[in-house]
């Protein structure tokens, strides 16, 4: 695959203003990818995007560094199934401060916050309740757009079962997540950076598999929605279990070959444990 020279690990930028990649793929961990769970320190202040297998990378050695200092640990959810949520279970392992978690509300999602994660930290899933976990955990439902760490989050509801949240973070960034690709996804992340956009298959996998765009995204109609919202940088993210490296290298490197004309975004391949300065 090729990386461009400022894909580095995630030790190797200082704290601030940078994207670390903690989980990149989506379902299921796959070929050393966790599932989906991004640091973002923007402006100095850190925050979690989604919660997948990828939370348990806290605990790693060169990740915790970068937390040394935080006394609150914000997390937000972008919705409830699990590769976005299961490392929650992991907290009382991988931090024992306090934390928050930005939880999705109807109309946004079809579940209520603190029922859905009280139902996956609770017996017989889990040996402890959310309440008794050993650190304060506050949960803060979201029904719209809303503060965090500083930044001013404006949020869409994405077409997807149950439904997904599209955010968009301050001006520089927007997530965009398990979901159909959709053009209402362009006025969200108008202008932005950096896009950060699912491309769980291309428009050939989706001709011989149609199940596979029912609340998914294929790479060159994100790549075409990025150009047209004018964004800078393309993240591709929550990527197919199916795919080993070699696959999905050639998967990203066809996707970045398209970047030919000017405004079209440069396609940036992030994996778990690289990082970005922002």
């Amino acid at each position: 695959m090729s990386f461009d020279a400022t894909s580095r690990r995630s030790d190797e930028l200082p704290v601030r203003d940078r994207l670390v990649v903690l989980g990149s793929g989506g379902f299921h961990p796959a070929y050393g990818r966790q599932t989906m769970c991004f640091l973002l320190h923007l402006d100095g202040a850190p925050l979690l995007l989604d919660a997948g297998t990828g939370l348990s990378r806290l605990g790693e050695a060169d990740v915790a560094r970068q937390l040394d200092e935080v006394e609150r640990l914000d997390i937000v959810l972008s919705h409830y199934h699990l590769d976005h949520v299961v490392g929650l279970t992991y907290l009382s392992g991988v931090w024992r401060r306090p934390c928050r978690i930005f939880a999705p509300a109807p109309p946004l999602v079809d579940a209520e916050p603190a029922e859905a994660l009280r139902r996956l930290i609770a017996p017989p899933l889990f040996p402890a309740s959310l309440d008794q976990l050993p650190q304060p955990v506050e949960i803060v439902p979201y029904d719209g757009d809303f503060s965090v760490a500083g930044l001013e989050v404006r949020v869409r509801r994405q077409r997807h079962p149950g439904g997904s949240v599209g955010m968009r973070l301050g001006d520089r960034i927007a997530y965009v997540t398990d979901t159909a690709c959709e053009a209402a996804t362009g006025e969200l992340a108008a202008g932005a950076t950096w896009l950060l956009h699912e491309v769980w298959c291309d428009r050939a996998e989706a001709e011989e598999e149609p199940g596979l765009v029912l609340g998914h995204s294929a790479a060159e109609d994100v790549h075409a929605l990025a150009r047209e919202c004018g964004a800078a940088h393309l993240v591709p993210v929550h990527h197919h279990p199916k795919r080993d490296a070699r696959e999905l290298g050639e998967f990203l490197d066809r996707l970045a070959a398209t970047s030919v004309r000017s405004g079209d975004p440069v396609v940036k391949p992030l994996l778990d444990g690289q990082s970005v300065g922002l």
